[in-house]
């Protein structure tokens, strides 16, 4: 089992310097990434030497990922001007920084201060939650990022958000509190639902948790507002206009207590059985997370589809959590006119009675005091030796992947289930049921919907995708960043080859039939995966549009492979 016993600094220090490191190899060092995986079995506790621009690192790996995430100590810089002491992360930042050719002088110099506050954030945020309990139930596990993406070097950072706003509104400082309330005419607002049922039950809900009475409402549309925002809708000069002359009201904060979840702007009201996913004009990691009109349709779109594919979705063994409806406020100037910073979708938790399902990426993430990754707290008893341990990974494969495959095999349904969007129930630390959220990132296969679904004809057309773009997608939210993650932190707990997981899993895999076999064919002998490069995409400033890079397939760990460069030297 893992333990540590360095100080809370250096742990969070070896921590970034880790993220710095297996991004920028991932990202720039496709040369390196090859040679570590044809030597992956004398990979760890070799000193390698990683490119920096004109410069160079010299670092240990302490643990070889065929999945990427490598442990480094003694990352020092390979210069005989320099001292041997270890290099800290934000020196580490800069000069990774410093020696990109992408984007301006002005560019770079604004992403390393949006990095150098990331690394900030994290570290207060760890030092907060190492007063608090043990990650062990979904709540805690929503409020228990600190750390954040492992290959996403702004992972903390809230451009917008002050240290008295972190305490206030930030998940990981367990903040709660109550939402403001926007009251418009029924004619201002676009609604979007998925069925009359669920739209008009979502509603129920949100009105009783406003704790307004109908004498307030007075048959108004009710729009919940973060409090953070709700200061930011009186700058907007329509919207202030409307308010001062009563055409609008904004009231609060009022009502239930709500509880931020990972992703920071969607809040649960747990209670109620009910998430909100609200607009925040703050730029989270890489952009300002409102929700557009069209977003909105899109969302409610998959939903839609979700419905039309109940039967499949049952067949496939997972839980989707849908979007019951979602509404946004029109100028009363022009009707066309939307306002993305008031646009909110509502999402029924109607989790199984008596589940507590948990983020993936809660339980992936380290306790700040032991280094451990919070799956020990939840399952560690199942990691004390191989045999468990891959038992383990097979149910976790039967529980999460396969439903997943087949779905996408079955409907042309791709789920954006990746670390963030997954949920997954423990029965005694076995992993027992997959709940999947958010579906705006849903892409679907037309072809294979079709043939699934044959009576809907009227879904959004920002849902279908070409067949080669749908398995991307696929390959990259499923394989890349959550199965890549998972299979890491067990080979952490358990001590553990992760090529040893990795091919249990693939076991798993080959011994599925029917529909499935195709896309599991595809998966399994694909030489390489795609990864989001968050990195260059950061300083170039395409956040929304992200560049990719390839990776090896981790399913062929071990195997001999070339070495693209970039996403259009190799296709999946």
């Amino acid at each position: 089992m893992t333990t540590t016993s360095e100080e809370p600094a250096a742990f969070w220090d070896r921590l970034e310097r880790n993220r710095l490191i297996n991004t920028w190899v991932r990202e720039r060092c496709p040369e390196l990434a090859a040679r570590m995986a044809e030597r992956s079995t004398e990979a760890a506790a070799t000193v390698w030497e990683i490119p920096l621009g004109r410069q160079s690192l010299l670092a240990v790996c302490g643990r070889y990922s065929p999945g990427g995430f490598h442990d480094w100590n003694a990352v020092r810089l390979h210069d005989s001007r320099t001292s041997a002491d270890e290099i800290v992360p934000f020196d580490l930042a800069r000069l990774m920084l410093d020696s990109l050719g992408d984007g301006t002088a002005d560019e770079r110099s604004q992403a390393c201060e949006r990095i150098l506050h990331s690394i900030e954030s994290s570290r207060n945020h760890a030092r907060f939650l190492s007063k608090q309990e043990l990650v062990s139930c979904a709540e805690q596990a929503e409020r228990g990022l600190w750390f954040g993406h492992p290959f996403h070097p702004l992972a903390k950072s809230i451009l917008g958000f002050t240290s008295s706003d972190f305490d206030r509104y930030g998940p990981e400082r367990h903040a709660r509190f109550q939402l403001c309330w926007l009251l418009a005419k029924p004619d201002r607002v676009e609604s979007y639902g998925c069925t009359p049922e669920s739209m008009s039950s979502a509603d129920a809900v949100l009105t009783a948790a406003s704790g307004l009475s109908t004498s307030v409402i007075a048959g108004r549309t009710l729009i919940p507002c973060h409090p953070w925002q709700a200061e930011r809708l009186r700058n907007i000069p329509h919207i202030r206009d409307d308010l001062e002359s009563g055409i609008l009201s904004l009231l609060g904060p009022a009502g239930d207590v709500s509880i931020p979840t990972s992703s920071v702007r969607t809040v649960w009201f747990k209670e109620s059985k009910l998430f909100v996913k609200l607009p925040l004009e703050a730029r989270i990691t890489n952009f300002s997370r409102v929700n557009t009109a069209e977003q909105l349709a899109r969302s409610i779109a998959g939903a839609r589809a979700i419905t039309a594919a109940a039967e499949q979705v049952r067949a496939a063994g997972l839980s989707i959590l849908r979007e019951a409806s979602g509404r946004i406020l029109r100028d009363r100037r022009d009707s066309r006119r939307t306002y993305p910073e008031t646009g909110f979708l509502l999402r029924l938790a109607d989790f199984d009675e008596g589940a507590d399902p948990i983020v993936v990426a809660g339980f992936a993430e380290r306790d700040p005091r032991t280094a451990r990754p919070n799956l020990y707290a939840i399952a560690g008893q199942h990691f004390d030796g191989q045999q468990r341990t891959f038992e383990w990974v097979e149910r976790y494969m039967d529980v999460v992947l396969l439903p997943l495959v087949r779905l996408f095999a079955t409907t042309g349904l791709c789920l954006e289930a990746h670390a963030q969007n997954s949920l997954v129930g423990f029965e005694r630390g076995w992993p027992r049921r997959l709940f999947v959220r958010d579906l705006e990132g849903v892409a679907v296969d037309r072809a294979v919907f079709q043939r699934a679904c044959p009576s809907v004809v009227d879904l959004d057309e920002a849902l279908f995708y070409e067949r080669d773009v749908v398995r991307r997608r696929f390959l990259y939210y499923v394989i890349v960043n959550h199965i890549a993650h998972v299979l890491s932190v067990v080979a952490e707990l358990s001590g553990m080859r992760e090529e040893s997981l990795w091919a249990a899993s693939r076991s798993v895999l080959e011994k599925e039939a029917g529909a499935a076999r195709t896309i599991i064919e595809e998966i399994l002998s694909a030489p390489f995966l795609p990864a989001k490069a968050n990195l260059m995409s950061c300083v170039a400033g395409r956040g929304e549009t992200p560049d990719y890079v390839m990776i090896a397939n981790p399913f062929s760990a071990g195997c001999a492979s070339i070495r693209p460069r970039n996403l259009e030297e190799a296709s999946p």
